[in-house]
């Protein structure tokens, strides 16, 4: 069972819903071919200047 769901907006108004292990507001970014990503464990790739809202659920 996943211990987050995530909501994120996009700057281009597109939107992403998934449920992570991973506390992605408290994930380090990784820099990868010169810009810095957020790299979930299920291998979702977030680029954070392209996040114009995110809302993270703590699931029980």
């Amino acid at each position: 069972m996943k211990k987050y769901s995530v909501y994120v907006k996009f700057t281009n108004n597109q939107d992403l819903q998934f449920e992570t292990d991973t506390d992605i507001k408290k994930a380090t970014t990784q820099r990868i071919n010169g810009g810095y990503f957020i790299v979930t464990e299920n291998d979702y790739i977030l680029n954070p200047m392209h996040i114009k809202e995110m809302n993270v659920v703590k699931l029980r």
